[in-house]
């Protein structure tokens, strides 16, 4: 099975926009979303390396049971899954950075608090790196995935 690229060298850097203390903010205040988060994945042509840890974590789930998720989660408003990166037979979530302190996630979930990850861009075509979702609103909303939401599901999601 082909898994996302994830190496501890050698990110490239990207711009952010940041609020008070540094922490990532979208518009006015609002959450941050795919393009305050990773505006070098809207300007690409092709995938660009990002680092893991710094602004975000990632959880990387099989395909199946990120869908799963997304489903059991469907009756939550807003719905807590963010943006997510797709190659056939795995899913990566974008997490709010240091979601992993003092948390095992379990299997199926493999979660990620640096590294480099490499993500499609989002006005261009890819081969089998692409966006299965842009944010928590369907072309938009909420870049990051609730981590409190996700978690609890791992054990009903083999």
């Amino acid at each position: 099975m082909p898994h996302i690229a994830i190496e501890h060298a050698g990110a490239a850097p990207w711009t952010r926009v940041t609020g008070p203390a540094g922490q990532p903010r979208g518009a006015h205040g609002q959450p941050p979303t795919l393009p305050d988060m990773l505006p070098a994945a809207h300007l690409a042509s092709r995938p660009v390396d990002v680092e893991v840890g710094t602004e975000f974590d990632i959880v990387v789930l099989p395909e199946e049971q990120a869908r799963r998720t997304v489903d059991l989660l469907a009756h939550c408003r807003p719905h807590p899954v963010g943006a997510a990166v797709s190659r056939p037979g795995e899913w990566v979530l974008f997490l709010p950075p240091r979601s992993g302190l003092g948390t095992h996630w379990r299997r199926p979930a493999t979660h990620y608090d640096s590294g480099t990850l490499q993500v499609p861009p989002v006005l261009t075509a890819c081969d089998d790196l692409r966006w299965t979702r842009l944010g928590n609103a369907g072309r938009g909303g909420r870049f990051y995935t609730a981590p409190l939401m996700v978690h609890p599901l791992l054990p009903l999601l083999g």
